[in-house]
Formats: C-alpha cells, structure tokens, sequence
C-alpha cells in the first residue's frame, strides 16, 4: 500500500474515531443525559457499546407517545394503518416480545409506563441490546425524548461483526427516527 494512501486511511479513522463517532454517540444529549442512569441500563452491564441520543419536541409527552408506538412499530403482530394517539400504549405491555430482529428473534418488552418509558432488550446470539426511552415533560407543554442503547457482543467474530455494524447503522436509523417523531408529533398539534 503507498504510503500516502496508508495516511489517508490512518486520518480518516483517527477522525471518525475522535471526531465524528463521540458526536453520533451522543447527538443532542447533553452531559448530563449521557452520564445519568436511565431504566434499563441493568439490562446491559458493563456495555461495549452505548449511544444515549436526544431531542426536544414542541409537543407534550402524550403526544410525543403516541408517535414512538406508531413509528417504532412497538406493538407486537401489530401494523401501521393504525392513527396514532387512539391508544396510547395501543395494548403495549411488559413481556410481549417484538418481532422483527434479523436473526428472528425479537425485542422484549421489559419495562413500560406510558407516556414516559419504554424498555426493550433483545437477547440475540451474537449481543445483548437493551433499548430505552425517555420523554419527559418540559416547560410550555414541550417534550425532551432521550433514547440509549446498550450493547454486550459475545467475545467472537460475530459479536465483533454486530458492534462493528450497529457503530454507523444504528445513528442513521435512530436520528432519522428520532427527527420522523418530532416532526409527526410537532405537525399534529
């Protein structure tokens, strides 16, 4: 390999792994959010991996709910024709187990108190995942949504493979999401 192109390669790792990946890791949380416990965190101990996101919504957390169940897909066998904010757990509760995982398995349901929590963890061969969700109220009927994810790869080559490919997947998934439920929640007040 020519050196400049090992340069290359060796600065642009040193700036995901300095730069870039600190911020995905932690996109709107502040200090406080990503340091402080959240529910769940028992789930996952001593995490590999562990990315605490947040933002906040111009909408009260009822409202905010409604919009993680219906984009999520948080109910088990359920579908998307459903308008949110009908029900706002829409038959939600601990221990249903959510299909869809690619290896088939699915996130369990471990803890919920609409419309503030949700605690999913996904028990799959290669890791262990915990997912929660936090909206809290905030002044003037607003919402702060904060989400953590918490990841213990078994120690081979496809626990490896799955942090490697959560690392980058999982903050284009989760912002995305994330700005989809702010939006939805903030256009139908």
């Amino acid at each position: 390999m020519p050196r400049s192109l090992f340069r290359l390669a060796a600065g642009a790792a040193a700036g995901y792994l300095f730069a870039v990946r600190p911020w995905h890791l932690r996109w709107g949380a502040d200090d406080r959010e990503a340091h402080a416990e959240m529910p769940g965190d028992d789930i996952v101990r001593h995490a590999q991996y562990q990315a605490t996101r947040a933002i906040t919504i111009d909408a009260p957390p009822a409202a905010v709910w409604a919009w993680v169940i219906q984009l999520g897909g948080y109910r088990p066998g359920g579908t998307f024709d459903r308008p949110a904010g009908q029900e706002a757990e829409q038959g939600l509760k601990v221990g249903d187990v959510l299909h869809g995982a690619a290896d088939g398995s699915g996130y369990v349901v471990e803890q919920i108190n609409p419309p503030h929590t949700l605690v999913l963890a996904l028990r799959g061969t290669d890791a262990t995942t915990s997912c929660s969700i936090s909206l809290r109220d905030l002044e003037d009927g607003r919402t702060r949504m904060i989400f953590r994810l918490r990841i213990r790869a078994q120690p081979n080559l496809r626990g490896t493979g799955y942090l490697a490919m959560m690392d980058v997947g999982d903050f284009v998934t989760m912002r995305r999401q994330m700005l989809t439920i702010k939006e939805r929640a903030e256009s139908a007040r």
